[in-house]
């Protein structure tokens, strides 16, 4: 299993970074919360419709936590957490919920832990993610 990744050169003219080649990931399908609950049954005693009952329940909860301002951690997978933009106004008095919110994301750190071990400081190790850390890259071997 590997992470693809190809080389795009960047085309912005007005940044120092132009003419350069950069990696991008390349993906090569998309996988289902259906498929995803039929490969956790396979090393479980749960059944597909099982997982895939449970999954719909912590996405609803989930959902319910951060709508209560709550961020939600989820131990190996990361954080989630809402944002909310807006326009900036004046004077406090001039702000109004409904004209000036421009939208609300949902924002996910991703699990990791710092590697002390590197520099010998807790403080300054760097951090390696659950989800990247050790994956193998390679070049997409087909041009686009």
């Amino acid at each position: 299993m590997s992470l693809f990744v190809r080389l795009k050169q960047y085309k912005n003219k007005t940044k120092s970074s132009y003419g350069k080649y950069y990696t991008e990931a390349v993906y090569t399908g998309e996988v289902t919360t259906r498929e995803i609950a039929k490969a956790v049954s396979e090393n479980t005693t749960f059944r597909p419709g099982e997982v895939r009952g449970l999954i719909d329940e912590i996405v609803a909860e989930m959902k319910r936590q951060l709508q209560n301002s709550n961020i939600v951690v989820i131990d190996g997978l990361g954080r989630f957490r809402l944002m909310v933009e807006s326009e900036g106004v004046e004077k406090e008095e001039d702000f109004n919920l409904q004209r000036d919110i421009k939208s609300i994301r949902c924002k996910f750190l991703p699990a990791g832990k710092r590697d002390a071990e590197e520099t010998g400081n807790k403080q300054n190790g760097r951090i390696k993610r659950n989800f990247s850390d050790g994956v193998n890259v390679r070049i997409w071997p087909h041009k686009i």
